[in-house]
C-alpha cells in the first residue's frame, strides 16, 4: 500500500505542476484566445480527469476511500466538451474550472477526516482542502466577463490550486508509512 501511495503522489504532484505551468502562462500572456486557452485546459482536464479514474480504480483494489471516478468523469465530460467547443462562452470555462477545484478539494478533506483522530497531518490536510474549495466556489460565483480577465484569473486559480496539491502531496509522501499504517489498520 506504501508503494501505491507513493505512485499516486507522483502522479498528482506531476500533474499539479503541469496545471502550475498552465496557470504561468495563462498569467503571462493573458491575451492568448479563449479558443487556444480552452484547447490547452481540455488537454490538461481530460489526462487529469483520466488520472483519477485510474487513481480511483487502484485504490479501490485496496479499499482505500478515494472518490475520483465523479471528478474524474466531470474532467473529461468537460474537456471533450472545451475541444470540440472551443469558442464556448468563457462563463462556461470559469464556471467549469471552479466545479473542477471544488470537487478536487473534497479528496483532501476526506483524507483530513479519516486521518483526524491519528498522529498524522490531518489538520493541515484540511486546511489546505477547505482553502480549495472556497476557491472553487469563488471562481463559480464571480466569473469574470472580459478574456484576459479570464486568463489570468484562472492562471492564479491553477497555481493556488497546484500549490494546495503539492503540498498535499508532499505531506502525505513524508508521512506515507505512518498514513498507509493507519489506513491498513482501519480497512482491517
Amino acid at each position: 500500500m506504501k508503494e501505491l501511495f507513493k505512485r499516486t503522489t507522483n502522479s498528482i504532484i506531476i500533474s499539479s505542476i503541469l496545471a502550475c505551468v498552465v496557470g504561468f502562462i495563462l498569467i503571462i500572456n493573458p491575451t492568448m484566445s479563449i479558443k487556444t486557452m480552452g484547447i490547452i485546459a481540455a488537454i490538461y482536464i481530460i489526462l487529469h480527469g483520466l488520472t483519477l479514474i485510474i487513481i480511483d480504480i487502484k485504490a479501490t483494489k485496496y479499499y482505500i476511500p478515494f472518490d475520483g471516478i465523479l471528478p474524474g468523469i466531470l474532467s473529461i465530460i468537460i474537456g471533450v466538451i472545451l475541444i470540440l467547443k472551443p469558442n464556448i462562452l468563457s462563463i462556461v470555462f470559469v464556471v467549469s474550472v471552479g466545479i473542477w477545484i471544488a470537487l478536487s478539494s473534497i479528496n483532501s478533506i476526506k483524507m483530513s477526516l479519516i486521518l483526524k483522530n491519528e498522529d498524522a497531518p490531518w489538520f493541515l490536510l484540511l486546511l489546505l482542502g477547505i482553502i480549495d474549495l472556497i476557491l472553487g466556489i469563488i471562481v463559480v460565483f464571480n466569473p469574470f466577463e472580459a478574456s484576459i480577465s479570464i486568463a489570468v484569473f484562472i492562471g492564479i486559480m491553477l497555481i493556488i490550486h497546484s500549490i494546495v496539491d503539492i503540498i498535499d502531496m508532499i505531506v502525505i509522501k513524508r508521512d506515507v508509512k505512518k498514513i498507509s499504517s493507519i489506513f491498513e489498520r482501519k480497512l482491517k
